[in-house]
C-alpha cells in the first residue's frame, strides 16, 4: 500500500479540485480542502465527504491563494489540525475572459493574481512549513498555456507562467521536494462546458474533432495522473504531464 499523504488542493469546492479531494480521500488520504469565495459549494462538498469518509481526514480552510498573510493562516490551520502537509496542488483558478483590447487591467490583475501569484505564495509557504522533509508540489496548468486562445491573454499568460514556474522550482527544490505539472485539455466540468458553449451540439462535435480519442476528458482522467505523481512517480520532478487525449502533443 501507498504511503498515506497529507495534500492541501486549492481551489477545491467544485471541478476538478473536488474531484481530487474525493479521489484522495478513497485512497485513505488525509485532504484539506481550500476556497475563496464559493462558500456554499465548498461548504456542501464538506457535508458530503464527512458523510461518507473519516471524519478526522478531511478539513475545510477559506483562504484566499493570493493574499499571503490567508496562506499563512491556512498552512498554521492545516498543520494543527492535520499535520504537516507532504503534497501540495495548486489547482485554484479564476477567468475573466475578454479580448486583449478590451480587457481591463483589473481583468488582468485578478486572473494572474489567483492563477500564478497565488501558486507560488503557496508553494512558498509550503515550503517554509515542510522544514527540509520531503513533499512534492502538482501545478494544474492548460493547454493554452502553450498554445493560446482568443479572449484568454490574462488565462493564458498565468498558465504559461505557471508551467515555467514549475521548472524554475523542480531545480531549485530538487532534491527534496519534487514539483510537476498536469495539464489538461478539454475536461467534462461545468466551468469548460460554460466557457466553450459545450451546451451547443455543434460547438461540442468541433471541438472533439480536435481531439483523436474523440470524447471529452473526466475528471477521473485527472485524478489518476495526479495519483500517480502523488503515490508512484519517484524519480519526476520539472515535468509537464498532458492530460488531453491527444488534443495537444508536445
Amino acid at each position: 500500500m501507498p504511503k498515506t499523504k497529507t495534500i492541501l488542493i486549492t481551489g477545491s469546492s467544485r471541478g476538478i479540485g473536488a474531484a481530487l479531494a474525493t479521489h484522495f480521500l478513497g485512497q485513505g488520504d488525509k485532504v484539506i480542502l481550500n476556497y475563496a469565495r464559493s462558500a456554499h459549494e465548498a461548504e456542501t462538498l464538506y457535508k458530503d465527504l464527512v458523510s461518507r469518509f473519516d471524519p478526522t481526514c478531511v478539513l475545510l480552510i477559506k483562504a484566499d491563494v493570493s493574499d499571503r498573510q490567508q496562506v499563512q493562516s491556512l498552512f498554521r490551520q492545516a498543520n494543527e489540525q492535520m499535520g504537516c502537509v507532504d503534497v501540495l496542488i495548486n489547482n485554484a483558478g479564476q477567468n475573466m475572459d475578454g479580448p486583449f483590447l478590451e480587457m481591463t487591467d483589473t481583468q488582468w490583475d485578478r486572473v494572474l493574481a489567483t492563477n500564478l501569484t497565488g501558486a507560488f505564495i503557496c508553494a512558498q509557504e509550503f515550503v517554509f512549513q515542510l522544514q527540509m522533509q520531503a513533499g512534492q508540489i502538482i501545478n494544474i496548468a492548460a493547454s493554452t498555456g502553450i498554445h493560446g486562445r482568443k479572449n484568454g491573454v490574462n488565462y493564458c499568460s498565468a498558465k504559461a507562467g505557471l508551467i515555467t514556474m514549475t521548472k524554475c522550482l523542480a531545480l531549485e527544490l530538487a532534491p527534496g521536494i519534487a514539483v510537476n505539472c498536469v495539464i489538461p485539455g478539454y475536461i467534462d466540468t461545468e466551468e469548460v462546458i460554460t466557457r466553450f458553449n459545450l451546451h451547443d451540439e455543434v460547438a461540442r462535435q468541433k471541438t472533439l474533432d480536435t481531439i483523436p480519442q474523440d470524447r471529452l476528458g473526466t475528471t477521473g482522467d485527472i485524478c489518476a495522473s495526479v495519483d500517480f505523481l502523488v503515490h508512484a512517480a519517484s524519480f519526476m520532478t520539472g515535468q509537464n504531464l498532458f492530460v488531453n487525449g491527444g488534443e495537444y502533443m508536445h
